[in-house]
């Protein structure tokens, strides 16, 4: 059975994000992620032992993964539980503020804000981890039926759920289940971007560069997003 994450679920419709679940208060819990996160975007989800993961935490004893989150699948879930609570007060700080200026939400509004938090999730070289994760999720993952907080976290996605659905709404889908699938697709081409980018060394090497291709992969994810639906 798989262990529950520690932070209380919420049943209101929008949740305050300025506090920490407890799940993310807990250093320790907090390096297991991060370093898992970094494994598994290197790699893959199966191939890194719980050993690895405690190690490139700093951890030295080799149980500790176990013993704070039980088994992997609980830890891929805290892996996309940590990253969507980061994410979710950017986007809502910027649909709110677009909202306030009566700025229109057309696609490409909600698929930047949808995507621009990607790059401040780096590790500590700078590469952009969680982007590397998604598509290995996206691709692999996700079809085999791994479920990610945008699906079952009501109490973590309102400000997410809430991009999905105007995108959904714009587009005209009436199957949400598609309509998601094909926002993932025009993500992955965000994703995919920063994993290239990353293995570039552009970021670094040439940061203005780099924003130009990010420029180029959201105007690329949306026209796919808006293409897919016949617009």
């Amino acid at each position: 059975m798989l262990r529950q994450l520690e932070f209380a679920r919420s049943s209101c419709r929008k949740r305050e994000v300025t506090q920490s679940p407890s799940q993310f208060a807990d250093d320790a819990k907090i390096r297991i992620i991060a370093a898992a996160e970094s494994l598994y975007a290197a790699r893959s989800i199966e191939s890194v032992s719980f050993r690895e993961i405690a190690q490139a935490a700093g951890n030295r004893n080799t149980n500790a993964v176990q013993y704070h989150f039980g088994n992997r699948e609980t830890l891929v879930q805290a892996i996309f539980a940590w990253r969507v609570w980061q994410m979710e007060e950017v986007r809502g700080a910027a649909l709110d503020k677009a909202e306030r200026e009566g700025r229109e939400l057309d696609l490409p509004l909600l698929f930047r804000i949808l995507c621009e938090p990607l790059l401040d999730l780096v590790d500590a070289e700078g590469r952009h981890t969680y982007a590397a994760f998604m598509s290995r999720y996206l691709m692999l993952q996700r079809p085999a039926g791994v479920p990610h907080p945008g699906d079952n976290r009501p109490d973590l996605n309102h400000n997410l759920r809430r991009i999905l659905n105007r995108i959904n709404s714009i587009v005209g889908t009436e199957d949400l289940y598609l309509g998601d699938y094909r926002i993932a697709l025009g993500y992955l081409v965000v994703t995919n971007m920063l994993v290239l980018s990353d293995n570039e060394g552009l970021s670094k090497r040439d940061p203005e560069r780099f924003r130009r291709r990010f420029e180029v992969a959201l105007d690329m994810g949306v026209a796919a997003v808006a293409r897919s639906c016949g617009r």
